[in-house]
């Protein structure tokens, strides 16, 4: 059982977290240094696909097949959608939010952290801790059903709010049917987005092909994984300390709350994944789905479904607050609690 603060040295000494740490320097330094776009998009392609063809090559092993992959997928459903209803109710009843930021904010913590993901997997591996690989293919199924709640609970809200305001004042405008999106329209764009679609494509080509068949090919994910890895987190550093400014103009408790139902999800995750026979490394990388909060499916979403949400709020608040967090506590958290569940 590795001790909590050697997870912690060894996360932090870790080549992908320093490069993390080499990104938030160049803006405090105020370095030139940025990441283009395109080569930021082919990035998260290439780790995404990693990912879903090692976890289709697993299932494709597995004496159950998808089937026995099932009960976790409806699992990381449940966390969705669980996640981003209480997290909505704890930002309009604790911080008086307005439903429109709370329900954007309600989806980012529901939602999944590509990068969370990644720093997780990257932890595992420095240890030589192993995890089930089809794990990390339950992102689409936890994140794209939290999107959908959180945006069901803003419009409920932002309705509620309309009507007190119409039976207050008869001449105030109905604005029931602005900024409206089909639920359908939001499942499809969920699951369109690129680096989602990319890990349901490969997942499934690794279903089809196998293992034996992919030999050549998962040697190259294998190696490219981590040096691909460290470029990503030296774009979320920078992404990370230019949003952080931002918070200042929030309500200071925005930051324990964050902090608090990121724990939340991630301790409750280690404990169901435990239960339903996941090993301590896969219990981890659960966790790791169900602490993180999305910058990357949600601003898409709620730019067209929640336009009155601030997105220097949900931006901010995930990569200023839940990831650092998760990657430098969280995670050597919910690996010692996974390894003494285990005992």
């Amino acid at each position: 059982m590795y001790n909590i603060w050697d997870v912690m040295l060894t996360n932090f000494s870790s080549a992908p977290v320093l490069f993390f740490f080499l990104g938030v320097l160049a803006v405090i330094s105020k370095s030139d240094l940025s990441i283009p776009s395109d080569v930021g998009r082919g990035v998260v392609i290439f780790l995404m696909a990693s990912i879903g063809i090692r976890a289709g090559a697993e299932i494709a092993q597995m004496p159950g097949g998808v089937l026995a992959v099932l009960p976790f997928a409806l699992t990381a459903l449940l966390f969705g959608i669980t996640i981003a209803a209480a997290s909505y109710f704890l930002l309009v009843k604790l911080l008086h939010i307005d439903s429109a930021n709370a329900g954007a904010l309600a989806g980012s913590f529901g939602a999944v952290s590509s990068a969370t993901l990644m720093v997780s997997i990257s932890l595992l591996d420095s240890l030589g801790i192993t995890y089930e690989k089809f794990v990390p293919a339950l992102y689409p199924f936890m994140d794209s059903p939290a999107i959908i709640m959180a945006i069901f609970l803003g419009k409920w809200g932002i309705d509620r709010q309309n009507l007190a305001r119409a039976a207050s004042d008869p001449l105030a405008k109905d604005m029931k049917g602005n900024g409206r999106k089909k639920l359908g329209a939001i499942i499809v764009e969920s699951l369109t987005n690129s680096g989602v679609y990319v890990l349901l494509g490969s997942l499934v080509i690794g279903l089809i092909v196998g293992p034996e068949r992919l030999e050549r090919e998962m040697k190259f994910f294998y190696w490219m994984f981590r040096g691909v890895l460290c470029i990503f987190l030296l774009e979320m550093g920078i992404l990370a300390a230019s949003r952080l400014r931002e918070l200042k103009f929030v309500s200071p408790l925005i930051v324990p709350l964050a902090i608090l139902i990121s724990l939340a999800g991630g301790t409750l995750a280690v404990f169901v994944g435990t239960s339903l026979g996941l090993s301590p490394g896969g219990a981890v990388v659960f966790a790791a789905l169900a602490a993180g909060a999305s910058y990357v499916s949600v601003p898409a979403a709620m730019r067209v479904s929640l336009p009155e949400a601030n997105p220097s709020l949900y931006l901010g608040t995930a990569l200023g607050i839940t990831f650092p967090f998760n990657m430098s506590i969280g995670l050597p958290v919910y690996l010692q609690l996974a390894q003494y569940l285990a005992r």
